[in-house]
């Protein structure tokens, strides 16, 4: 019965993560006047935003390996939108404060690239790590204690955690940038310059934040998809009573 389950589990997730797309609520935020474009300023927005983040590979219980993923989430989150308020203050409201500031927005895109990627890569190596905690931590024998522990880490990781960063960064954070600036204050120049040089500058922001918007739709994709596959592994893998986690994911192989 719990391998037919598993099966149907599978065959329901592709339908699901194919119907996934660019819908969501807008975030509204207060920006600031432009800031004049100073070297002190955008040295320090750029470092900030070149800055190298995420924690290390998590040990410990299972317990305590998923509360270190969660956070790691939470976290990449905040910087995220913490980086975007500083963006937003530097380029303010204004035409020109977009147009000075253009650069930071860029790297505020590549940024949540970037940091989307390292994030499902870091969580795709602390769920083995957490496999791993299960199987050092509860009886092989309790099939209702292992079916516990990976259903926990389906619903508040697999489930929670990835549809949360979806819905913050993939979806308000984009409508966000969007709202901003490609139809916020880069309409202002339409009444201010000739209308071909406008309307490359408008396209080019539209350009910069849908490649970005996919890359990071992209990059949660891909690691929700590789998560599920290897949590499904290792599902069936602890049916079969097999424990030995770089063996059910094939890890000796790839390496």
């Amino acid at each position: 019965m719990r391998r037919i389950q598993l099966i149907s589990v599978a065959a329901a997730l592709s339908l699901v993560l194919a119907g996934c797309g660019g819908g969501g609520t807008t975030v509204s935020s207060q920006v600031s006047e432009p800031v004049q474009n100073d070297d002190v300023v955008t040295e320090q927005v750029e470092s900030e935003l070149t800055a190298e983040k995420g924690p290390a590979p998590v040990e410990g219980s299972p317990e305590a390996i998923l509360e270190q993923i969660q956070q790691d989430f939470a976290s990449t989150q905040q910087d995220l939108l913490d980086e975007q308020a500083a963006v937003a203050s530097q380029a303010g409201t204004t035409f020109d404060g977009y147009v000075a500031n253009a650069e930071a927005v860029q790297a505020w895109y590549d940024l949540a690239v970037s940091e989307t990627e390292a994030l499902g890569s870091r969580t795709i190596e602390n769920a083995r790590n957490y496999y791993r905690a299960v199987v050092n931590t509860v009886d092989h024998g309790d099939d209702d204690a292992l079916d516990d522990a990976l259903d926990e880490f389906y619903d508040l990781i697999y489930d929670d955690a990835f549809d949360d960063y979806y819905d913050v960064i993939y979806d308000d954070g984009f409508d966000e940038m969007y709202d901003a600036y490609y139809d916020g204050s880069i309409e202002e120049g339409y009444d201010t310059l000739p209308y071909d040089e406008w309307y490359d500058i408008k396209s080019d922001a539209y350009e910069f934040w849908f490649d970005a918007k996919s890359d990071v739709y992209e990059g949660w994709f891909d690691a929700k998809s590789d998560i599920y596959e290897e949590w499904f592994d290792v599902n069936s893998g602890f049916y079969n009573n097999e424990f030995d986690i770089d063996e059910i994911l094939r890890l000796d192989d790839a390496a």
